[in-house]
């Protein structure tokens, strides 16, 4: 959004549609409100703003600006940290309307004087999809080339120009082809995954107005078809907190098929007198694959679960269901008093009425190692349970398996292998439940050993197997370059599941991702898959080196800058996958997986993977 000052001005929005007038009043609101608190600024000061990073996203709206004097002053403008553009324009009347976005298009005013155009179109050249400004010119003169005849050259904002880079939409080459990245805002974890004949539907945890704006958490939606790689098709949001019981945020859960019917089902987050209130709550979805991305209508007998059981804390989170020859059964993420993590149990005969059954207990006397050093995590939280049922291939028995993310786990480091580096984890243990106790026939391993991934969900494909998709990303980690976008995260591709012999196995359920290059605003995806491993870098288009890995000598070795994860890994097929920020390494047969966010020298696509 580009925020201009307003003095006293009357804000009148010449648009015949309402949907529009509407919106940019409501950005006009927020903008207010936002640099008031964040600059200390009084309501009188004179000038309409925002402070770090503004709203200056690729969602843009530019405004045209009427009875403009020439007391320009411009400053923070493009994409340097601080990101805002401040104007002071001695004006009554602002008209607004859509125009291209900013990064393309700064800002445009009527009667004869200045226009800029950040595309600069007859200044520059274009490669590869992407805008550039030629070498040999420097910003100063682009300005000057594009500014208004008879008309000098802002001093702010050329000095401005100078110092930093000032990016074209084009430029940003972050956002991948394959993985699910919101079109604004923030995602953090899946949600309601489930399929509709060919057609794979996930919604997403989305703060739409991130960052600007405090956080208000609902549900995104796209579908993508299982059977052949193509781009995701992004739907209107599904859920926003604007219940009485969800008012602070609209947080995770699952998605249930019951024949015709299809439920989504989430915890709503309300805060009250310092407390934390959280109530479990389902949705009926019609037509989710038709042309309107589905219609969303909240059971009038929400909450079903008004709140935490007694011995548990506010943190009582993710409801995800799945059926068993009992009826269905509900596992929640949840802490105890004494602040340790756990999983609850619920059962129903009508997916309406849950009884609660109690927390689960685990049996470990005849449990094997995982490839983490406990049988059973610790930690103060567990969040995001999964319980599904899947076919071991190697003895053709079904088993449950328990997916959930224990949060607090100290880094360990044995033989030299990287477990826990990060505080908040995933992974699985292996067992058959009977009640409310899970025998673990296969202790604890991670999900996933890369840098980034958290909060995984898994839905039955009905063979005895499972598709995956997990947040690459985690909690309290948005600083990316991505934000000055405004936009952070991503999911992990559809990923394939099945067990083998008490461990869960991981490859892309897209057996060949295309190469994918040039489409404006996105990155490069390129893949390299190996019979039985090797080592292997991924280079930017100048050359840098970002992320270096190799698989042999039954390790896995994966580096980030200087931060390198190392797991043990049986040798087989390898497959490797970046596509714009979010990159994926299958090893040993898919018998490890590791995902992270990984970003080109000053933007830079990728020029693709380079053997060692």
């Amino acid at each position: 959004m580009l925020i201009v000052g307003i003095e006293r001005a009357d804000i009148r929005i010449e648009r015949h549609d309402a949907a529009l007038r509407r919106e940019l009043l409501e950005q006009f609101s927020i903008a207010r409100s936002t640099w008031l608190q964040r600059e200390g600024n009084s309501a009188e000061a004179g000038n309409l703003g925002v402070g770090k990073r503004g709203l200056n996203q690729p969602i843009c709206r530019a405004l045209r600006v009427e009875g403009i004097g020439r007391r320009t002053i411009i400053a923070d403008a493009g994409h340097c940290q601080s990101g805002g553009l401040w104007t002071a324009l001695d004006h009554r009347r602002v008209h607004a309307f859509l125009l291209q976005p900013f990064h393309q298009r700064v800002t445009e005013t009527v009667g004869g004087k200045a226009r800029l155009e950040a595309d600069l179109a007859a200044q520059t050249r274009r490669r590869d999809g992407h805008i550039e400004r030629p070498a040999s010119q420097g910003r100063r003169e682009v300005l000057q080339a594009t500014w208004g005849d008879g008309d000098e050259v802002d001093e702010s904002f050329a000095t401005h120009m100078d110092l930093h880079e000032f990016h074209s939409i084009g430029d940003v080459n972050y956002r991948p082809n394959f993985h699910i990245a919101p079109p604004l805002g923030r995602l953090n974890d899946p949600n309601g995954v489930f399929l509709d004949g060919d057609t794979l539907h996930v919604y997403y945890q989305h703060d739409p107005c991130f960052p600007h704006a405090s956080k208000r958490t609902g549900w995104g939606h796209a579908s993508a078809l299982l059977s052949a790689p193509g781009p995701w098709q992004h739907h209107p949001d599904v859920l926003y907190p604007d219940m009485p019981y969800d008012m602070h945020g609209c947080y995770s859960g699952g998605a249930v098929v019951d024949g015709t019917d299809v439920w989504l089902y989430y915890t709503g987050n309300l805060k009250r007198d310092g407390r934390r209130i959280p109530s479990q709550n389902r949705v009926r979805v019609l037509d989710p694959s038709g042309p309107e991305g589905g219609i969303y209508q909240r059971d009038a007998g929400n909450p079903l679960i008004p709140d935490a059981e007694e011995g548990f804390t506010g943190h009582f989170r993710d409801p995800q269901i799945s059926r068993d020859e009992h009826g269905w059964r509900m596992v929640i993420g949840a802490q105890r008093t004494d602040e340790t993590g756990t999983v609850v149990l619920y059962r129903s005969t009508d997916l309406e009425v849950w009884e609660f059954q109690g927390e689960l207990n685990f049996a470990l006397s005849d449990a094997l190692p995982g490839l983490s050093p406990d049988i059973l995590p610790g930690g103060y939280m567990w969040e995001c349970p999964n319980l599904v049922t899947l076919t071991d291939k190697a003895t053709g028995k079904d088993k449950d398996v328990l997916v959930f993310c224990p949060q607090g786990l100290e880094p360990v480091s044995v033989d030299g292998q990287t477990h826990y580096a990060s505080s908040d984890q995933c992974g699985y243990v292996v067992g058959r439940l009977e009640g409310t106790t899970f025998h673990v026939e296969r202790g604890f391993s991670e999900l996933d050993y890369g840098h980034e991934f958290y909060a995984p969900q898994l839905v039955g494909t009905g063979d005895g197997e499972a598709v995956m998709l997990g947040w690459i990303g985690l909690p309290s980690q948005d600083d990316k370059p991505t934000v000055d976008e405004g936009w952070v995260h991503t999911l992990s591709l559809p990923r394939r599941v099945w067990l083998e012999d008490g461990w869960l196995h991981q490859l892309p359920v897209w057996k060949s991702i295309p190469e994918a290059s040039g489409r404006e605003g996105f990155g490069t995806t390129t893949s390299v898959v190996a019979s039985r491993g090797g080592q292997y870098s991924l280079v930017d288009a100048a050359g840098t080196e970002r992320l270096q890995f190799s698989a042999g000598e039954g390790l896995l070795r994966v580096k980030v800058g200087e931060d390198e994860r190392v797991i043990a890994c049986p040798e087989g097929e390898l497959v490797a996958i970046a596509d714009g920020c979010a990159v994926e390494i299958f090893a040993g047969g898919g018998h490890v997986a590791a995902a992270a966010s990984v970003f080109g020298e000053n933007d830079a696509r990728w020029s693709g993977w380079r053997e060692i």
